[in-house]
């Protein structure tokens, strides 16, 4: 199997990230978006106003809050922009197992997106913001920051990751270690596992604030397109399964598949988890706004 090509062009462009920042913007700020039953961690401003960033001057801006150094600099007038005592930590994480790279990797290239959305819409509003990408283990992360330079390392990064196109099971229960100190923490993955992997989700939740788990799928990742004897692989666990392949059997396995997507919807419910099944074929914007409305309505 070729590996994908999946390099920066797939990420959403400036336009459309500022774009989504507006939308989200509301959902975002103030108060941290959760599901019910999440414990709230009520963050200690610290001594005196900490500066966060530049942007440029709008109109009804503070006077005092511009930057003479950076406005003869740039030539035009810039504001300091200050971090906001409501702000609260983020931690992203990305599943790079094999199971995100079938069919021309879909999968993956809609959690990248959405991903590097979540990112640049949480910075935007001063928040601190980490990535981890997972497989069988914790592959890559890029350490809590912020700021636009924070959010430059973080592309940097993603334009790096690959999923590994076979032998790559996902651990998400790995990242768990990583969390250190309060932080919300949305997870876009397949969650094809044994069990939907709700025991790392559960894992996950012992040690964060909030969480979101985004289910990415695609409805033609049970139709495999020929008929008769096949032999079957699990691109993740390299097994092999003689199988008949015919109308009946796929709709048995796009039945398991929706079921294992009831269960895992069930978990969530039961746990507090912000859950969304989100089908690639729909845009990245739409579901991450729908998903955001629904958990800051549960709050």
């Amino acid at each position: 199997m070729a590996q994908p090509d999946l390099n920066a062009t797939a990420l959403p462009a400036q336009a459309e990230l500022q774009s989504f920042a507006r939308a989200a913007a509301h959902l975002l700020a103030e108060r941290q978006v959760r599901a019910p039953g999440m414990r709230v961690v009520k963050r200690k401003a610290g001594v005196g106003i900490q500066h966060l960033d530049h942007r440029d001057y709008r109109p009804g801006d503070e006077v005092r809050h511009i930057d003479w150094r950076q406005t003869a600099r740039r030539r035009r007038p810039i504001v300091r922009q200050f971090e906001s005592e409501s702000v609260s930590d983020w931690v992203v994480m990305l599943d790079l197992s094999s199971s995100m790279a079938v069919h021309g990797a879909a999968k993956w290239q809609a959690a990248a997106r959405g991903a590097a959305a979540m990112c640049y819409a949480l910075l935007e509003l001063g928040h601190r913001v980490g990535l981890l990408a997972f497989g069988r283990g914790v592959r890559a992360e890029c350490p809590r920051g912020r700021g636009r330079a924070h959010y430059a390392g973080i592309i940097r990064l993603l334009g790096s990751l690959r999923p590994s196109p076979t032998g790559e099971p996902s651990d998400l229960g790995a990242c768990a270690p990583r969390l250190r100190g309060d932080a919300s923490v949305i997870v876009f993955s397949d969650f094809l596992a044994d069990d939907e992997m709700r025991r790392d989700l559960a894992a996950l939740l012992e040690r964060c604030t909030s969480l979101h788990a985004l289910q990415v799928g695609q409805a033609s990742e049970t139709s495999l397109g020929v008929a008769g004897e096949a032999d079957l692989v699990d691109v993740e666990t390299g097994e092999r399964l003689a199988a008949r392949l015919d109308a009946n059997a796929v709709a048995v396995a796009a039945a398991e598949r929706a079921a294992m997507t009831r269960r895992l919807r069930g978990f969530c419910e039961r746990s507090g988890i912000a859950f969304t099944a989100w089908d690639v074929q729909r845009p990245w914007q739409q579901m991450l706004i729908e998903h955001l409305a629904r958990a800051r309505s549960a709050c």
